[in-house]
């Protein structure tokens, strides 16, 4: 019964979606790292070379 439960499925969309998800997240974060401001983006480059612990959003 379950295989062929399984049997009627479709599978052939599921390579176009994944792709499409990935691209739109991908653009997504794409755009957030071009929206941040270049303070911000000075305060998380230094982190790898600062010893204290900072939060880098906070102004």
């Amino acid at each position: 019964m379950i295989q062929d439960l399984v049997s009627f499925l479709d599978y052939s969309m599921c390579a176009e979606v994944a792709l499409a998800m990935f691209v739109g997240t991908f653009f997504m974060i794409f755009y957030g790292a071009f929206r941040l401001s270049s303070s911000a983006t000075e305060k998380f480059a230094s982190i790898p070379l600062s010893d204290r612990v900072e939060d880098p959003r906070s102004e």
